[in-house]
């Protein structure tokens, strides 16, 4: 017993998920129970809602007929002639004994009334000049008509009289009204009453519709009855209401305006849903407030038929769940005792399945690492064997049928070839691959490019690939085919690499191929000659095909032939177009150079560096003479040459000469700008102060004008006026003027000369010229300055 109580409460046991397990399962049914229960009540109440506001739809439609016909009832009145001529009294002025006469026919009008809107329990005009109130048929004293209809406790005359003596007032108001058995009604009242005339009341429309009629309607609604209705206006005053008690009085109006036409209410412990709606012919509002203990009578049949389901649930899976987990834990108990004696590492938590699967795991896990790691030492030990074949550091010694058979290796026949692969711009792959970090991503990428390699060799030969420093080596041993068709198949595998990785994987490699050799001892021949093939590279540009036999064939070449072209007439012309910016003749007399030394054969590598030296060079002597200093264009980038030497290709240096030659013609270029814009202001500065100098030599002379001035200095008047301006900021004949006006004011204060003495000896053959232009510099006319300058308020020019 103690053994079995264990086994059920053993937190690391099985048979305790199970049993988790198993109750899940039994409580799915539960819980649908629940949410069915749930969403079935809120379908329930959702229905009920949608049923009362159709209900209330209903009655309002009916009262806002009974409305409709009391607005028509009132229209009529209105407009009847009869009623406006008793309710204006102008006719009467004239001839009152027509009253009594036209009062009687007025009533007899209104029986007609009467007959045709039965719906109105009782109506009346007052008329207010008279204090009559003219019912249909009859007419009465004001005073005799409210103790025959109005009168009451609740609702006194005076009362009464403030309703009736109101100002273009129209709405419904709460009133009592007396009926045929003398007894007290509670009746709404449709009260019209006309403009005042010279401040007072001249009368009023009153139609009634007594508050039970108006609610006789509710009784053929059931849940209206067990509830209440109630009729508000626009302020929220309650006019009619089904119930005597305060309750609807009491109810927050507030909440309807924020409500969309329901909302609950709790009031003494009950709670309330209450549904409003406005009427569609008037500014009433139609209010029912239903108990919520009536929803929840009509959901309590959902309620007891899913209590029963649920316990049924419960009980009936309860037995299955024991009965199934004693049955079902047998088995893995027996597995549990066979790999008892098993040395497993015991987890926190472990139940029985974890125990077998970590039993399971463990004996798989060794083989799996194992198996690895004989893999990994076999890559490496037949890379190793590899490089040390390809660099010619073999131990012959060994017998090497053993060593190759040992690395997986297999000899098509005696012949070999090196294939040399650089992979260039895998930026694009490597920013593909996500999720790895670099070094990650550069081994996938050599394991790629190595698979694509071997798969494409091994179709015709047997390839086997390994990493020699930057780039991968693939020693290729020749099937038994012709001799002419191998290098064919070769030059193939390498174009088949490069157009299947440039498309499937965005990566670009380069690719050498050495000669084709017979026997081992020659591999290490082969990988040389594969990397001297790779040095073209810097000729031929990258992502290309160097086959070792075609650099030969272009490499023999004449004695003649072993220098490269670069005349010193070229190399003076070349920096002779920078120092001048001409960055065109510059780029075509470079293009002659690369064109005369590349296009009919490559040079060999050490020849065209030299090349490419001798051009930088000449570059960098154009540039020191351009600038010194924190000029020099070389001082301002210092890596530059750096740069131009580091290029691996010849495409790559010729854009980066471009790019220097373009720099340095457009530094001399706007160097040279410079230096003319400064002669060509340093002049102009000289010639402006020459026409200063001539005009203050000659302003003293009417005669001179810029006419006079253009003459003189052989130049357009209007050009030079627009010259001087643009040096001095003030035009010839402005300067002109004010060189004289000065002029004429030392005249006046130091000399004491007249007006007129100081125009002319400044220059002015006209005294209104002269003080006109005084005053236009000056503010003052020359009279006043004189006058000024005697009294000594103005200071000495």
């Amino acid at each position: 017993m103690r053994k079995a109580r264990t086994l059920w409460f053993n937190s690391r046991s099985v048979l305790l998920t199970w049993a988790i397990s198993y109750a899940a399962v039994l409580l799915l049914p539960t819980v649908l129970s629940a949410v069915v229960y749930i969403q079935s009540s809120k379908m329930l109440v959702d229905e009920i809602h949608a049923a009362n506001d159709s209900l209330l739809k209903q009655l309002r439609e009916m009262i806002d007929k009974q409305i409709e016909a009391v607005d028509r009832l009132n229209f009529e009145l209105s407009w009847n002639p009869k009623v406006r001529e008793l309710i204006d009294q102008h006719k009467y002025s004239i001839y009152p004994e027509e009253f009594l006469y036209d009062l009687h026919n007025a009533t007899k009008d209104l029986v007609m009334y009467q007959s045709a809107y039965t719906g109105a329990d009782l109506f009346y005009v007052y008329l207010a000049s008279r204090d009559v109130v003219m019912l249909p048929g009859v007419y009465r004293d004001a005073d005799f008509a409210y103790a025959e209809h109005h009168k009451s406790v609740q609702f006194s005359y005076e009362d009464w009289m403030n309703i009736l003596r109101r100002e273009k007032f129209k709405g419904f108001i709460p009133m009592v009204r007396t009926d045929e058995n003398g007894s007290p009604v509670a009746t709404l009242a449709y009260v019209n009453t006309y403009a005042y005339e010279n401040g007072k009341p001249t009368g009023a429309n009153v139609i009634m519709i007594d508050q039970p009629n108006m609610l006789t309607a509710i009784d053929h609604f059931e849940v209206f009855s067990e509830g209440h209705v109630l009729i508000a206006d626009a302020d929220n005053r309650v006019l009619v209401s089904s119930s005597n008690s305060e309750l609807p009085a009491r109810l927050p109006f507030e909440e309807l305006e924020k409500s969309d036409g329901i909302f609950f209410w709790e009031s003494d412990g009950n709670r309330y849903e209450v549904f409003s709606m406005e009427s569609e012919v008037s500014g009433l509002k139609y209010i029912s407030m239903i108990p919520s203990e009536l929803y929840w009578r009509k959901a309590e049949l959902v309620r007891r038929l899913t209590a029963l389901s649920i316990a049924a649930s419960l009980l009936g899976g309860g037995g299955l769940t024991y009965f199934f987990l004693r049955k079902n834990y047998n088995p893995v108990r027996q597995l549990v005792r066979a790999f008892k004696d098993k040395p497993v590492s015991k987890e926190k938590g472990a139940n029985e399945f974890h125990f077998i699967q970590r039993a399971l795991d463990t004996t798989l896990s060794e083989m799996d690492n194992m198996m690895l790691q004989m893999k990994r030492q076999h890559y490496t030990l037949r890379s190793n064997f590899l490089m040390r074949m390809l660099t010619g550091k073999l131990d012959y010694e060994l017998p090497m049928e053993e060593t190759l058979a040992t690395f997986d290796m297999r000899l098509l026949s005696n012949d070999f070839a090196v294939m040399l692969f650089i992979i260039e711009d895998h930026d694009v792959f490597l920013e593909r691959v996500q999720g790895k970090t670099e070094g990650e991503k550069l081994r996938l990428l050599h394991f790629i490019v190595t698979n694509v390699v071997e798969e494409l060799v091994n179709r015709r030969h047997r390839g086997y690939m390994t990493e020699t420093g930057d780039a991968l080596a693939c020693l290729v041993t020749l099937s038994e085919t012709s001799p002419e068709s191998r290098m064919d198949e070769l030059l193939h595998v390498a174009r088949s690499a490069q157009q299947f990785l440039k498309d499937k994987y965005s990566i670009y490699i380069t690719v050498s191929i050495s000669g084709i050799r017979s026997g081992l001892e020659q591999v290490h021949h082969a990988y040389q000659e594969a990397l001297y093939a790779m040095e073209y590279k810097l000729v031929m540009g990258k992502q290309e095909i160097l086959p070792y036999e075609e650099i030969e064939k272009y490499h023999t070449r004449t004695e003649n032939d072993t220098g490269y072209y670069f005349p010193l007439q070229h190399e003076q012309q070349l920096m002779n177009f920078v120092k001048v910016g001409d960055f065109e003749s510059g780029k075509a007399v470079l293009e002659e150079i690369l064109e005369m030394n590349f296009s009919k054969h490559p040079l060999s590598v050490p020849v065209a560096r030299c090349l490419m030296f001798d051009l930088v060079g000449a570059l960098i002597k154009s540039i020191g003479e351009l600038g010194v200093g924190r000029e020099n264009l070389l001082t301002q980038n210092p890596r530059r040459i750096e740069k131009l030497s580091s290029s691996e290709t010849l495409a790559e240096m010729r854009d980066q000469l471009m790019g220097l030659l373009h720099e340095a013609c457009e530094y001399a270029g706007a160097k040279r700008q410079h230096n003319i814009q400064a002669a060509r202001l340093q002049a102009l500065d000289g010639f402006i102060r020459g026409v200063i100098a001539y005009i203050d030599e000659h302003y003293t002379d009417p005669g001179l004008n810029v006419s006079v001035l253009g003459h003189r200095f052989d130049m357009k008047p209007t050009y030079l006026s627009k010259l001087f301006k643009e040096q001095t900021g003030d035009g010839l004949l402005d300067a002109i003027n004010k060189r004289r006006i000065g002029h004429a004011k030392r005249l006046m204060t130091e000399s004491r000369v007249t007006v007129n003495e100081a125009a002319e000896r400044s220059g002015y053959n006209d005294v209104g010229t002269f003080i006109r232009t005084f005053k236009k510099i000056e503010g003052i006319t020359p009279g006043k300055y004189k006058e000024i300058v005697e009294d000594g308020e103005y200071p000495k020019p």
